[in-house]
């Protein structure tokens, strides 16, 4: 898009010049699409929380709410993208025998009945413990439909007779948002 503006300066312009240049500012930010994506800016949000994991029952759900970021409040009608960066776990104890864990997600609130799987298994051996590491499937398409709500809750679930490990597990969400929306 181009606009061309021929000014004229005269004793009357003091006073309409910066209504002028509003003006242009206006026209050339809402006709161009590229200069409102310039315009956009990303924030992080990290969560973190440890589940101690044993045998074969889920643990209590963790909640993540969106809302509870300062940034996010600031600017929640303004977010164009939320999306998953990464997740990350690692094993600190491991107290038991060999086993899985595993992730799960679903609405705040929901009962764990009704969650799904969100992430890769971790297989462990009896008395492993694990450096802290990304997962690599992780069901984005599910947990960034969830973000999409503002809030939901996860669970770890572990598997196999004697588990009883602790598991650190990091979320980094980010948020794209643009002050023009």
């Amino acid at each position: 898009m181009t606009v061309l503006i021929v000014v004229i300066a005269g004793d009357g312009m003091k006073k309409t010049l910066p209504a002028l240049a509003a003006f242009c500012i206006f026209v050339l930010i809402s006709g161009c699409g590229d200069l409102k994506d310039a315009i956009d800016f990303v924030f992080d949000i990290t969560y973190r929380h440890i589940f101690t994991i044993q045998g074969n029952t889920e643990t209590a759900s963790y909640d993540i709410i969106l809302e509870d970021n300062d940034d996010f409040k600031r600017y929640k009608n303004r977010i164009r993208i939320i999306e998953i960066d990464f997740l990350r776990y690692s094993i600190t104890s491991n107290t038991g025998g060999e086993g899985t864990g595993d992730l799960y997600a679903g609405s705040y609130g929901s009962a764990f009945s009704r969650a799904t799987k969100v992430a890769q298994t971790i297989r462990f051996a009896a008395g492993e413990t694990r450096a802290e590491a990304d997962v690599e499937w992780i069901n984005r398409a599910f947990l960034e439909n969830l973000l999409g709500s503002g809030k939901f809750s996860i669970w770890a679930v572990g598997s196999g007779s004697g588990v009883d490990i602790i598991v650190p597990v990091v979320l980094k969400i980010k948020v794209t948002a643009n002050p023009l929306e």
